[in-house]
């Protein structure tokens, strides 16, 4: 039985390639993500990064969620499945699992999105938004005098 596990496992190494491909992943909350290293056995670096974005929990939406994609030897791949496989985070059901992993929230890391933006008070949206308004009407005033104007140049070269 092991002679026959030996040979699948050489024909997958002959046959194709290995990567590393470290995702942000998520549940953790909007402003953070914690970074997964994933062996994917692909043809290519662009297929490997497509199979990993589809991962679960993989930030799929996210346009980063790819951080890095590296081809490795069959070796590491194996091992890096293993360390997937004893990752309390991956195995975790619920956010209650989730906070009682040791050591848990030196993993999360600031999603550089979220870190510069600025929440604005209510008075500063409205004194936006009234400027706006007032832009708009007088243009409107503005175009509204250049069509009288027009219409009465007009009137006044028919006679």
């Amino acid at each position: 039985m092991s002679l026959i596990v030996w040979i699948v496992t050489l024909k997958i190494q002959m046959k194709s390639k290995f990567f590393r491909v470290t995702c942000k992943c998520g549940h953790v909350g909007r402003q953070f993500f914690v970074r997964v290293d994933f062996p994917v056995n692909a043809d290519s670096g662009k297929e490997a990064a497509e199979i990993a974005r589809f991962i679960p929990r993989v930030k799929h939406d996210h346009k980063d969620a790819i951080l890095n994609c590296v081809e490795i030897d069959y070796e590491e791949y194996i091992i890096l499945q293993k360390i997937n496989d004893n990752d309390p985070y991956l195995k975790c059901k619920n956010p209650q699992e989730q906070a009682h992993i040791y050591g848990f929230a030196e993993r999360l890391e600031t999603e550089p999105k979220y870190e510069k933006q600025v929440i604005k008070s209510r008075k500063d949206v409205v004194e936006f938004k009234n400027k706006k308004r007032k832009l708009v009407e007088d243009s409107l005033e503005s175009y509204q005098m250049d069509c009288r104007n027009w219409f009465s140049l007009e009137e006044s070269l028919a006679y």
